[in-house]
């Protein structure tokens, strides 16, 4: 208990959450839509459910996971050919959408900027982690919102 009060005291919250009742299918599309308008590019989608099934490993029947990697090319290859390649391990930025109780839910991860800063301590680096971790939000939000306006809940 002791342990987890700290954590989240010193770190915070690593994992952003977010829900809506609209289909999974229809959010997955959205967020495709809402990540491109924001001026990212979706570089691949992990289907966990399908990776589990080639693994044969018992899934449920309703079990959805989907890990959406996203990539501003401009701004990735910015960090990594003036500042450092380590800024490799940050990238590309992913957005899980599930399906769980007849929700669909996104995660993503947000660090604070100032232990973003620590993991690399020779760049200024903390005001670039702040803006990235705005822009994942704001793409989550609006899916949301844009997802929730396009069908009846």
């Amino acid at each position: 208990m002791v342990k987890k009060m700290l954590s989240k005291w010193f770190i915070g919250n690593i994992v952003e959450k977010y829900s809506t009742q609209a289909p999974y299918e229809k959010v997955i599309e959205t967020l495709k839509e809402v990540v491109k308008d924001n001026h990212f590019a979706v570089v691949t989608i992990h289907d966990m459910k399908e990776t589990y099934k080639k693994k044969n490993l018992k899934i449920a029947d309703d079990f959805e996971y989907k890990i959406i990697q996203i990539c501003n090319a401009p701004k990735s290859h910015k960090a990594l050919s003036t500042m450092s390649y380590d800024m490799g391990v940050m990238m590309p930025k992913s957005i899980i959408v599930t399906q769980e109780n007849g929700k669909t839910n996104f995660r993503f991860m947000k660090i604070k900027p100032w232990l973003v800063s620590m993991m690399f301590p020779e760049l200024d680096i903390a005001p670039m982690s702040k803006m990235v971790t705005s822009i994942i939000s704001k793409i989550v939000t609006e899916s949301i919102e844009k997802v929730e306006k396009s069908v009846v809940l």
